[in-house]
């Protein structure tokens, strides 16, 4: 009974527990969050601040600023992620944005309800082992309930918390962040919609439109057309595509599916294809040519036949007339 009892208050400290904030200059304060309450194996939320829940007209509530959390002693490895804030809302409208600095495991932005009020959250960033230097938050922040709150949801894979929290749901960002610069580089990997590159340098989950895109290639397939180049006999491209379903050369659809389609050697097997092709009509249009020369010599000695025969029927004729006159 003493242990419970001692497990409700520690359980109301924290609940009640309000962060270390030192003010600087108006809203610009630094704030000593604290830390999850619970440990290792927790999923945490940051309360920003409170936000428009869909009914009632709400008064300015924003968050400027940066959120550090921390990890690292000499026996526990080291952690740090960071995520930069533009949030607010008022009136009837919520805008916000993050962008973050993480190992592995990013923040995200997310609405909840608690203690009955919607509130404008990030998702602290989860591996089993805990930031055990907790949460602190340096920038310009008002809420008119709950500001730079930690309140976890998730322990041991056990909900927490279920009494004043609920309904942690997604938030989709509202902002633009424009860059207004000479050039943006970037030495790492870059992902679009996506997190996961597949080991490429840039990744993009969605479509993409572009005026022009040049591909560095070697080995154009112009050799195609060099005297010593095998092509195929028509008959061999058929019995392989019979055996195969697909050209020779050319990727399967399974494999396109599995692997995606490599657009540069792509290019350059459809221009092989073509050369091929070009190769084939012009040993089909020799050939042809070659035909009509034939089929034009047929064609004159068919008519000199026909004029020889035409001369002996006309002789034939002549004689039998002499003869007939010479039996009169």
């Amino acid at each position: 009974m003493k242990k419970i009892l001692l497990s409700i208050f520690i359980l109301v400290l924290f609940l009640n527990a309000k962060a270390q904030v030192t003010t600087l200059a108006g809203d610009y304060k630094i704030i000593d969050i604290g830390g999850n309450g619970y440990g290792d194996y927790t999923h945490s939320l940051i309360l920003l601040h409170q936000m428009y829940n869909g009914t009632t007209p709400i008064n300015h509530n924003y968050a400027i600023g940066t959120i550090t959390a921390m990890r690292g002693t000499s026996s526990a490895f080291n952690r740090i992620n960071v995520v930069n804030i533009n949030t607010s809302s008022a009136y009837m409208s919520t805008s916000g944005t993050i962008n973050s600095y993480d190992d592995n495991v990013s923040w995200s932005l997310k609405t909840c309800l608690y203690n009955g009020s919607m509130y404008l959250a990030v998702d602290v960033p989860y591996l089993d082992a805990y930031h055990n230097w907790g949460f602190k938050f340096s920038g310009a922040t008002s809420s008119t309930g709950e500001n730079m709150k930690c309140v976890s949801y998730l322990v041991n894979g056990l909900p927490v918390n279920q009494s004043v929290l609920s309904n942690i749901q997604n938030f989709n960002p509202t902002m633009i962040e424009t860059h207004v610069a000479a050039g943006v580089y970037v030495t790492g990997v870059l992902g679009i919609g996506t997190s996961d590159t597949h080991g490429y340098q840039f990744a993009v989950n969605g479509n993409i439109h572009s005026k022009q895109v040049n591909v560095d290639l070697t080995n154009w397939p112009d050799y195609v057309f060099q005297k010593d180049y095998a092509l195929k006999p028509l008959s061999e491209v058929k019995a392989y595509i019979d055996q195969n379903q697909h050209l020779p050369d050319v990727p399967t659809a399974t494999e396109v599916e599995k692997n995606g389609l490599n657009l540069g050697e792509m290019n350059k097997v459809l221009v092989q294809k073509v050369e091929e092709l070009t190769l084939y009509l012009i040993k089909e249009d020799r050939q042809l040519a070659d035909q009509q020369k034939i089929n034009q010599v047929v064609k004159q000695q068919s008519d000199l036949l026909k004029s020889q025969q035409k001369q002996i029927d006309e002789l034939r004729e002549s004689l039998n007339n002499k003869n007939n006159k010479k039996n009169k």
